[in-house]
């Protein structure tokens, strides 16, 4: 047996899990669901391990030595010959194909269905199982005491398993169906206290704006198999190896490029579809890891890298470069005004993510995923962590929290490397993996390189804010919430004072569907919550994604020869940065680290509330620069005014015609009804006048047929 042929498995098991949970909801007891659901994603990350394995013996061997001296030139490599750093070809037929029909009508091709295992999806399959199966574990303790708490579990193991089906898939059609899977998870978990308005809004938004993205990507498969006559993902990357894309797709390669990159931003969040996913907050912590770390966020990175000779054969790099530093930078400039620790988090991811579109966009395409697979682990360590801050603080804001590291020992220590590994500290995994990004784009161009190490110091910058603040400053009034602009309620998901009230009024009444921990005021501290450490499994989950946070960090370093650049590249041959082009930009790293977090500890470690920006500045950066004001204000109401026309229409002309006829039938009735008296004898006047009436038409017709 090998673990390719039950990789089925994988996707397979957490869907399982999903279903008897669904199904037996009521009669598992929820810590039995809870366990159920997190032992088969472990179960999955275990074959997930084993396949990649498989993988990792059959791909083929390069020799980094060899790489580092050719640097630069493998585009060149002259078609048939053997690139001289290839030490082994691949083994044995690889990549590894599974094709099924699916959908067959008599005589018809029907819809293919399969799984496509290279380099690409078994280090996606990997890194999503193991995240996942550590947030499972994190949540068991989390969501204690939540309502519906099974039904979480269920929640999250089709969320994984989607994803998972998804990275797996052999053509872009099984692609898009996993995709629109994960969409609807993560509208049913950001709305998962369903009873909160802020959720309910969070959740719709989420879902219609990445629906954006999403007709761009149906689009694009249209075109393409129009085009091309199949969706099939290795007939696709063959033509693109061959150089055959841009001749069969000519022009259209550029349309189709730019629609794929529409869908990975909506996706992904990128500027300007980016506004969804700082609101995603209002779901549980663990939903949060999962859409920023495991899940959702990644697949459009995927996507990208999945469809890159596409995106090569229309010239659309240039465009997926951009967009990643415009958004990495715009994020950065945010997180610093943030006071609640996930929305600080959550514009850090997509400053990340505007990271991994850079690299992709400057041919740093290993760069680009090794920086996702880092992200991966220790951004779910920084939410998961946070979630552990709240739970042990009873409120989301930095500045309420109450000297966490007196009272937080693991969670502080892990936090530290989750932290460190974000500003791309030497050694840690976010270092390695941020300066290969850098470093690409320093020889693609330089305006965007400038933009990637401003973006870096904006980073370090915030994240030592955030740490300092949480973990090591006394409790205080929230300047957030003493802001005036935040008293008028949450322009960001369109809701009213009163909708905030309300909100409020609702989770100190602790009804099902809203957070249990949820602060009883959310405008003053919380003194009288004691802080505390957390459960055991939400400690074993922040230590493990710990170490993975500095181990994942060597595969891609000169220590260990580049592995990861060398195992999953794009192009002839892989492309490996020699230490003597690298180590300016890792001493560059560390300067970064140093003056943005210098800067931060001189602002903040005094009387930190008087040490604030302007408040014009604080005022534009914490309503988000007024972007979710403008789609709110303008965009939503200019969609929406052809409904005004609608609705004239369908009470003026649609109900008044069925009115009329109602009336008509009305007034006949009525009429009939009069006639209906029951006295005979007004019913033998009838009988007379009818009689009458009769013999008159008929004299009538005899007199002028003569």
């Amino acid at each position: 047996m090998t673990f390719s042929g039950v990789a089925y498995l994988i996707p397979l098991l957490p869907a399982l899990g999903w279903l008897v949970i669904t199904v037996l909801n009521r009669a598992i007891p929820p810590r039995a669901a809870a366990w159920l659901a997190t032992l088969l994603m472990a179960t999955a990350a275990v074959l997930a391990v084993g396949l990649f394995a498989e993988v990792r013996d059959a791909a083929p061997v390069w020799n980094s030595t060899q790489l580092e001296a050719q640097y630069g030139r493998h585009e060149a490599a002259t078609p048939g010959l053997t690139n001289p750093a290839l030490e082994r070809p691949a083994v044995g037929q690889f990549p590894i194909v599974q094709s099924h029909d699916w959908v067959k009508v008599s005589g018809q091709e029907g819809l293919p269905f399969g799984f496509y295992f290279d380099q690409l999806s078994a280090v996606m399959v990997v890194m999503v199982t193991i995240v996942a199966t550590f947030i499972h574990l994190f949540s068991i303790g989390y969501m204690a005491g939540e309502d519906r708490y099974s039904t979480f579990f269920g929640f999250i193991n089709l969320f994984a398993a989607a994803m998972l089906a998804m990275v797996m898939s052999k053509n872009l059609f099984q692609v898009l169906l996993f995709w629109e899977i994960m969409g609807v998870m993560s509208y049913l978990l950001i709305g998962f206290f369903y009873r909160k308005k802020s959720a309910q809004q969070a959740a719709k938004k989420a879902f219609l704006t990445v629906r954006v993205g999403d007709l761009a990507f149906m689009a694009a498969l249209f075109w393409l198999y129009q085009r091309l006559g199949t969706l099939d993902i290795p007939t696709i990357l063959a033509q693109g190896q061959a150089g055959l894309l841009a001749t069969t797709l000519g022009t259209a390669a550029t349309g189709m490029g730019l629609l794929f990159l529409l869908a990975a931003m909506g996706k992904s969040a990128q500027f300007p579809l980016h506004v969804w996913l700082p609101d995603a907050m209002e779901g549980p912590t663990p939903v949060s890891a999962m859409i920023h770390a495991a899940t959702m966020v990644a697949a459009g990175v995927f996507l990208l890298a999945r469809v890159y000779p596409i995106l090569q054969a229309g010239n659309v790099l240039i465009v997926v470069a951009w967009v990643g530093a415009i958004t990495a930078l715009f994020a950065a400039t945010m997180a610093p005004a943030m006071a609640d620790a996930k929305k600080i988090l959550a514009f850090s991811t997509l400053s990340q993510l505007g990271y991994m579109f850079l690299g992709l966009g400057v041919f740093g395409y290993g760069a680009a995923l090794f920086h996702l697979l880092t992200h991966a682990f220790f951004k779910a360590l920084l939410f998961l962590g946070s979630g552990s801050m709240i739970h042990g603080s009873g409120t989301q804001d930095i500045f309420e929290m109450d000297n966490l590291a007196k009272h937080q020992k693991w969670t502080v220590a892990t936090m530290w490397v989750g932290a460190l590994s974000l500003m791309g500290f030497p050694l840690f995994a976010g270092f390695w993996s941020k300066d290969e990004i850098l470093h690409a784009a320093q020889g693609a161009n330089t305006p965007l390189y400038v933009i990637g190490v401003l973006t870096a110091v904006l980073t370090a910058f915030y994240t030592t804010r955030f740490m300092l603040i949480a973990f090591y400053k006394p409790a205080a009034a929230s300047p957030w919430y003493a802001a005036p602009w935040n008293r008028q309620g949450e322009p960001s998901l369109n809701m009213s004072a009163v909708d905030v009230a309300a909100d409020s009024a609702l989770a100190a009444g602790r009804g099902p569907g809203v957070p249990h921990d949820q602060p009883e005021t959310e405008h003053e501290p919380r003194n009288a919550h004691h802080p505390h450490e957390s459960g055991p499994e939400m400690i074993v989950a922040l230590v493990g994604l710990a170490i993975g946070s500095l181990v994942m960090g060597f595969s891609g370093s000169p220590i260990f020869g580049n592995w990861f650049q060398r195992f999953v590249y794009a192009g002839t041959a892989p492309e490996v940065v020699p230490f003597a082009q690298a180590w300016s930009g890792y001493l560059l790293s560390l300067v970064i680290v140093v003056v943005g977090g210098g800067l931060a500890f001189a602002m903040y470690r005094g009387d930190y509330l008087m040490q604030r920006a302007p408040m014009w500045l604080t005022r534009v950066l914490q309503r988000r620069y007024y972007i979710d004001d403008f789609y709110y204000g303008v965009v939503a109401r200019v969609a929406q005014s052809p409904t005004a026309v609608a609705g004239w229409f369908d009470k003026y002309i649609v109900d008044g015609f069925v009115d009329l006829i109602g009336g008509v039938v009305a007034a006949t009735g009525e009429l009939l009804r009069r006639v209906q008296t029951g006295s005979v004898q007004l019913y033998a006047w009838f009988m007379v006048i009818g009689a009458a009436v009769i013999a008159f038409a008929f004299s009538f017709a005899q007199g002028a047929a003569k």
